[in-house]
């Protein structure tokens, strides 16, 4: 019972810190729109603030690594350490938002990402019930001694699979989406939702109508697109021109460069929740979002041939079949390398 008690602590924790650490990574796109609202609200500027989203990868995987190791139980001591350090920082700025007038210009910490949030004064509770817990784990493991490098393979899976995860987000969107565009979910039912034409004039319910008939490809940029954007689309022009698609822009307003395309507006905020990344495009069917694509990846033709809008889809829909299996099959490698270290085999 006393051993059983002895690791309360460390389950509660890393439990907590995978939670959030994964959460957070699978869309690491909208961590670092939360990190921006930090450095905007403190006044900083230049290599730190040009960067957030890479700020963002590292911040979701070392909060990832960390629940790892702690369920893990390797380099205790050092992790304890580190925990009750990690949980210090987060207390004190959660303190900072709940009590700092400056504090109610962030909505919430982003603690679990777009999945739910907190109020500051909820955030700030748990946080302490959490520093509380680093503190009782520091307190059990501080008579434990150095087991030199032992558990170092562990460490070192729980270290690629965590940064694999927000970098496989980062680079083809999110595969889970917690917001309301995400894949399956129907625009015409999205609070708010609206896209206009370039007299400002509504046509949402006239788009989800074309795509009633056919795929409906949104091509969605918060800038002017490229020649090499262009170039990409390529593949998705013909679709249309043989009339098996229809294809069109959304933007901000201001901005231009549909080539062709119909082009139409809505706001920034729906830009970026419709798809985490600056240039791609989504397919709509049926007024149901089924693909989505980041377009500084996306390659247009396999195997000789241009890939279908049809076959996205199809890819699309066994996507969260196929990255819950790649987690899993993650997650038994990192079982099976403590498991081979704690009986001593190489």
């Amino acid at each position: 019972m006393k051993r059983i008690i002895r690791h309360i602590p460390s389950l509660l924790l890393g439990a907590c810190f995978v939670a959030s650490g994964w959460l957070k990574g699978v869309d690491p796109y909208g961590t670092s729109l939360k990190l921006s609202e930090y450095f905007r609200v403190w006044g900083w500027s230049g290599f730190v603030a040009d960067h957030p989203l890479a700020w963002s990868v590292c911040i979701c995987a070392g909060e990832l690594c960390m629940g790892l190791l702690l369920l893990s139980g390797v380099f205790r001591k050092a992790v304890a350490w580190g925990t009750v350090a990690i949980m210090s920082a987060f207390t004190a700025l959660t303190a900072w938002l709940a009590f700092s007038p400056m504090g109610l210009s962030v909505q919430d910490c982003g603690c679990f990402g777009e999945a739910f949030t907190l109020g500051h004064g909820a955030t700030l509770l748990k946080n302490v019930l959490l520093w509380a817990l680093a503190v009782w784990h520091l307190w059990v493991v501080r008579t434990e001694s150095w087991h030199g490098l032992k558990g170092w393979r562990t460490t070192a899976c729980c270290a690629v699979f965590s940064l694999a995860v927000p970098l496989y987000s980062a680079v083809w969107l999110p595969p889970v989406d917690f917001l309301p565009f995400g894949r399956g979910a129907a625009l015409s039912a999205v609070p708010g939702f609206g896209v206009y034409d370039g007299r400002y004039e509504e046509v949402t319910d006239s788009l989800m109508e074309v795509s009633g008939s056919k795929p409906l490809v949104v091509v969605v940029s918060r800038r002017e697109l490229t020649v090499d954007d262009l170039r990409r689309l390529s593949g998705l022009r013909a679709e249309a021109g043989a009339g098996r698609i229809s294809l069109c822009l959304w933007t901000l307003p201001g901005l231009n460069g549909g080539a062709g395309m119909d082009v139409f507006y809505t706001d920034e905020v729906t830009l970026k929740s419709l798809l985490r990344a600056e240039v791609g495009f989504v397919v709509v069917d049926g007024g149901i979002v089924r693909a989505k694509r980041n377009l500084s990846v996306f390659r247009p033709a396999r195997f000789g041939r241009n890939v279908t809008v049809g076959e996205m889809m199809e890819e699309d829909a066994g996507l969260p079949w196929r990255y819950g299996v790649c987690v899993l099959a993650g997650l038994a490698v990192m079982v099976w390398v403590r498991r081979k270290e704690t009986e001593g085999g190489r």
